[in-house]
């Protein structure tokens, strides 16, 4: 640990090896973090040895959380919360410690449903749309969505944030749009607007050396579809509108490069369109053969539908290396500068209007270089990693100097088990006569306090 030693928190995150957005960026951020205030990093049960040595701060299994908490009083619990069930650890942390959480991504909905349910533990998710969205109207909407897969389109409608960040000291959120929702939803947890800090590398590849390293052909048009190619990164407008441009200029090449998504058939949907022979498929690569493809690329695309309303990292490291981006126009990116991306709006015409798009920078290619070039300046400006840093260590003083925020206390392990007293004079009454069960109790609810879990 090092930084301001007036500080100390408790970071729970997502880390290599764990394939995520969010675990690039906390292994970008932390390095920087620690310079400024003193951190201890909690993951879930995977091995130390797989984290990144980039980071200097102690780095725990979550297991050891309360004892450690017990220890060392920190100032401030961290949540890095997304739709992803590798978050799956911190839930129990989020509701019973109240801490600052990171939405990365506003709607949790689809993996906390997941979570529950791969358990069977449908009373829980009951309770928990009940306590986001009021007893009636949650019980009815849990009620259809287990009853019917039909009903899955709720899971996008309804975001199951609610509980979380009422539980919450405060919240981090990296658009505007976010920002607002929070504070018309959730009131009584102040929102902090903290721009998404991405590492700018001081070389850019140039596109030559980069098609080199990774064998693609030098004279071609290439298009980058970056990341996981899930169902909401729109895959099949991507090929269709690749597939109009191609009508035109056949010296192109559309690229997928990320994990593959086992409920979207992508080689299906090649094949239905006779795109087999310009279309690449790249499983998840190394972060050094990623930003390869970035620089490789003529133009990067990043599709999405509106039900995650997530900020795109890999749409603003696009940037970072002066890459042109053609984005779907949502609520959460509107308020980015057309000089900046290149738009395309959520609609039935959207393949229509992205093939438009790309043949618009495939003839001027002049045009590409200055949206990169004004890209690059942007994130430079305003989301660099060590300005993300600072923002972290502002909203941690604030918070923790807020009366309100004060008001909401971890929850002792009596409150969280409602059976625990009974169950310890049970104890001690069999343990003993009855005149000194109460001693045994009271010794018995000492060694739970000094084990670190009351």
């Amino acid at each position: 640990m090092s930084g301001d030693t007036a500080l100390r928190i408790a970071f729970f995150a997502v880390l290599h090896p764990v394939r995520s957005g969010i675990s690039d960026y906390c292994e970008h951020l932390l390095p920087e973090l620690e310079k400024l205030i003193d951190v201890d990093v909690f993951i879930d049960d995977y091995s130390r040895e797989d984290v990144s040595s980039r980071i200097r701060s102690e780095v725990f299994n979550y297991l050891r959380f309360e004892h450690m908490h017990k220890a060392r009083r920190y100032d401030a619990i961290v949540y890095q919360m997304g739709n992803d069930l590798h978050h799956r650890f911190m839930y129990h942390y989020i509701f019973n410690f109240p801490g600052i959480l990171v939405l990365h991504d506003f709607n949790l909905h689809p993996s906390r449903a997941s979570m529950l349910r791969s358990t069977r533990d449908e009373a829980t998710y009951t309770e928990e749309l009940r306590a986001c969205l009021g007893a009636g109207r949650g019980a009815e909407v849990a009620r259809l969505i287990l009853a019917d897969r039909r009903f899955s389109p709720l899971l996008d409608i309804f975001p199951m944030n609610e509980l979380a960040l009422h539980k919450s000291r405060a919240a981090i959120v990296h658009n505007p749009y976010v920002k607002k929702a929070i504070e018309e939803a959730i009131p009584g947890t102040p929102a902090y607007l903290l721009n998404m800090g991405i590492p700018m590398h001081s070389e850019v590849p140039k596109k030559a050396q980069a098609r080199g390293n990774l064998d693609l052909p030098l004279g071609k048009f290439i298009v980058l579809h970056p990341g996981f190619a899930g169902a909401h990164r729109k895959p099949e407008v991507a090929l269709d509108g690749f597939a109009r441009l191609l009508e035109r200029h056949p010296n192109a090449i559309l690229l997928f490069v990320g994990a593959p998504d086992p409920n979207v058939d992508i080689k299906a949907m090649i094949e239905r369109r006779g795109l087999d022979r310009s279309v690449i498929l790249k499983d998840y690569v190394t972060d050094r053969t990623f930003l390869m493809c970035i620089a490789a690329a003529d133009v990067v695309l990043n599709l999405r539908n509106n039900k995650i309303r997530e900020t795109s990292a890999t749409m603003l490291t696009a940037m970072s290396l002066g890459r042109p981006v053609i984005a779907t126009r949502l609520v959460h990116n509107c308020h980015l500068s057309p000089e900046i991306c290149t738009f395309v709006e959520h609609s039935p015409t959207e393949s229509e209007d992205l093939a438009a798009a790309m043949g618009r920078l495939w003839s001027n290619p002049k045009e590409g270089e200055s949206i990169g070039s004004a890209a690059r300046e942007y994130v430079r400006r305003e989301h660099s990693i060590q300005q993300a840093a600072a923002g972290y260590k502002h909203v941690v003083a604030e918070v923790t100097s807020s009366p309100e925020s004060a008001t909401k206390r971890a929850r002792s392990l009596h409150e969280r088990i409602s059976w625990l007293d009974e169950e310890t004079n049970l104890i001690a009454g069999g343990l003993c006569g009855q005149d000194d069960s109460g001693t045994v109790a009271d010794e018995l609810r000492r060694a739970i306090e000094d084990l670190g879990l009351a």
